[in-house]
């Protein structure tokens, strides 16, 4: 997975999670995407995935965040956020 697809992943996962998000958190996340800490626009996007129960992560985009997990090193907030997003299906 290159950068650009680290960058592609964490705009999708913060698109997914837009309805969940905060303002307040939206602009987070809007922000550590433009300055490039994709690791955290990922966490904030995460945690309001568990906080509300939704949306559920699509089997696709799950696969892509898993390789992120196993491709980057990422802190174990993302990993255990992750493990506890909803899914669907």
């Amino acid at each position: 997975m290159s950068s650009s697809e680290l960058s592609d992943v964490a705009w999708d996962l913060v698109e997914h999670c837009r309805a969940a998000l905060s303002i307040p958190e939206l602009n987070t996340a809007f922000v550590r995407l433009g300055v490039g800490d994709y690791s955290e626009a990922m966490v904030v996007a995460l945690k309001s995935l568990t906080r509300s129960a939704g949306p559920p992560l699509t089997d696709q985009l799950l696969a892509r965040l898993t390789s992120v997990e196993q491709t980057y090193h990422v802190e174990r907030e993302f990993s255990e956020l992750l493990a506890a997003a909803p899914r669907s299906g």
